[in-house]
C-alpha cells in the first residue's frame, strides 16, 4: 500500500468523517434530550472531543512507517490478532449501521415506493466500488463532495438565517444537568471516534505530514462550527417542541427553503450535504476494513478479494433481514449501539497506548 496524500484531502475526510452522525442519527436523540440546551452540549462535546481527537491522534503518530496491524503487532505480540480481529468486527457493524440508516432515510423520505433492499444494494456498491479503487480514490471522491456539501451548507444558512427566531431557542436550561452532560459525552464519542478510520493509512503515506496535525484539528473545528450552526438553526426556526416530534429534525427544517416560486422542495439537494457524509464515511471505513485484513494476515489477491466480497454479502444481509422489520428510529434504545461500538474502539486505543508506554520506559 504505498498511495500517498496530501493534508488537504485528509482535511476534507476529516470533516465527513465528523459529521456523518449528526443529521441523520444523533440529531433527534440530542435535540430531544437537551432539548433548547442542544448547543451547549455541542459546545461541552466539542471540547471533549478535542481530548479524545488528541488520544486518537497520538496512536496515528505512532510507528509512523508501520500500518494500523503493524502497529498493533508491535505493541500487543501474542494478543495482537484479538485486537485486530475485534477492530474489523467493529469497524463492519459500523459501516453496517451508517449504511443502513442511509438506507432508511431514504426509503422513508424519498423513495417509498421502491425496495429497501435495492436502495441498500446500491449504497452498498457505491460505498464498496469507492473503495476498491484505494486509498487515493476514496480521498479524491471525499475532496470533491467537500467543496459541494460546503457550497450546500453556506446557502442554506444563508436563505434560513432570517427565519431563526430567539423566542424559540429561550428558556435555554429546560433539563437537568444530568442530560445535558450525558447527551455531550455521546455526542463527542459519535463526533470524534469515526476519524479512527484513518488508520488504514500509514502516517508516512501523507507528503506533507508536518501540516497534517494542523489540518487534522482544523477540520474538526470546522466539522464543530457546522455541528453548532446547525442545531441552533434548527431550535431557533421551528422550535423545540416541533423538533422533537420529527426524527430527522434538521431535514424538516430544510423544507422551509424556497427560492423563487418555481424552486421549491430544495430540502432534495441540501440533504446531499448528510449523504455525502455518509457515503464518505462508509467508503473510509471500508477501506479500513479491507486494508487491516489484507496487512494482518498477508492474504494474496484472491482470498483479499474473496474476502471483501464476503463483507458485501454480510452487510447487504443484516440490512435486509435481521433489521428488516426495524424502522430504526432515533430512539434512545438505539443510540447506545453505536456508542457502545464507540466506546470499545476508543479503549482498545488507550489500552494500547498505555502498554506501548509502558514497554518502552
Amino acid at each position: 500500500m504505498n498511495e500517498k496524500i496530501n493534508s488537504i484531502g485528509l482535511f476534507t475526510m476529516i470533516n465527513s468523517l465528523t459529521s456523518a452522525s449528526l443529521y441523520g442519527i444523533f440529531s433527534s436523540y440530542l435535540l430531544g434530550t437537551a432539548e433548547n440546551a442542544s448547543f451547549i452540549s455541542v459546545i461541552i462535546g466539542f471540547l471533549i472531543s478535542l481530548v479524545i481527537a488528541k488520544i486518537i491522534l497520538s496512536f496515528f503518530y505512532k510507528y509512523p512507517e508501520l500500518s494500523y496491524s503493524d502497529k498493533m503487532k508491535k505493541i500487543h505480540k501474542k494478543t495482537s490478532y484479538f485486537f485486530i480481529i475485534i477492530s474489523i468486527l467493529i469497524s463492519i457493524f459500523g459501516y453496517i449501521l451508517f449504511t443502513y440508516r442511509l438506507t432508511t432515510f431514504l426509503s422513508t423520505q424519498y423513495l417509498v415506493e421502491t425496495p429497501k433492499y435495492l436502495i441498500s444494494l446500491l449504497i452498498i456498491f457505491i460505498t464498496f466500488y469507492t473503495a476498491s479503487k484505494g486509498l487515493e480514490a476514496t480521498i479524491r471522491v471525499s475532496t470533491i463532495s467537500f467543496f459541494i456539501s460546503m457550497f450546500i451548507f453556506i446557502f442554506d444558512f444563508a436563505t434560513l438565517f432570517n427565519q431563526i427566531k430567539l423566542e424559540n431557542i429561550l428558556p435555554i436550561m429546560t433539563v437537568s444537568y444530568k442530560n445535558i452532560i450525558i447527551t455531550s459525552i455521546i455526542f463527542s464519542f459519535y463526533f470524534i471516534i469515526p476519524i479512527t478510520n484513518i488508520y488504514s493509512l500509514k502516517l508516512n503515506q501523507i507528503k506533507d505530514k508536518t501540516k497534517f496535525k494542523k489540518y487534522y484539528y482544523l477540520g474538526i473545528v470546522l466539522s464543530f462550527i457546522i455541528a453548532l450552526i446547525s442545531i441552533i438553526s434548527v431550535n431557533g426556526i421551528s422550535g423545540i417542541e416541533i423538533n422533537k416530534l420529527f426524527d430527522y429534525p434538521i431535514y424538516t427544517v430544510l423544507k422551509r427553503i424556497k427560492l423563487f416560486s418555481f424552486l421549491d422542495s430544495l430540502e432534495n439537494v441540501s440533504i446531499m450535504l448528510w449523504i455525502l457524509f455518509i457515503i464518505n464515511t462508509s467508503s473510509m471505513s471500508l477501506l479500513f476494513i479491507f486494508n487491516t485484513f489484507k496487512n494482518t494476515f498477508n492474504t494474496n489477491k484472491k482470498i483479499t478479494k474473496l474476502f471483501n466480497y464476503l463483507v458485501i454479502i454480510i452487510s447487504f444481509s443484516i440490512q435486509n433481514f435481521i433489521f428488516s422489520k426495524n424502522n430504526y428510529n432515533e430512539s434512545y434504545h438505539y443510540i447506545w449501539i453505536p456508542f457502545t461500538i464507540l466506546s470499545i474502539i476508543l479503549i482498545i486505543i488507550i489500552y494500547s497506548l498505555l502498554k506501548d508506554r509502558l514497554q518502552n520506559k
